[in-house]
């Protein structure tokens, strides 16, 4: 009984010592993930800054912020007549 109980209490002294010991700063939670959002729009200007059709000059005004009824809104870019 002695005999048994001298070689229990080496084991469950010897597994301490096979556990690894960490030194240094404490790991803290990972960085955020970040993301991106991309929203679409129809293609910046289809026919290039300007063009004539039928003797008119049609000029792009690019999109742009703006406020309506108190809220920001988008406006897209579109074509105007130049006159």
């Amino acid at each position: 009984m002695k005999k048994s109980l001298i070689i229990l209490l080496g084991i469950v002294l010897s597994t301490g010592a096979c556990a690894p010991v960490v030194y240094g700063p404490p790991v803290g939670p990972a960085p955020r993930a970040g993301f991106a959002v991309a929203v679409d729009d129809r293609p910046y200007y289809t026919r290039g800054p300007y063009y004539v059709q039928r003797g008119r000059h049609y000029v792009w005004v690019p999109g742009h912020w703006s406020h309506r009824h108190g809220r920001r809104v988008w406006i897209h870019g579109h074509y105007i007549l130049r006159g």
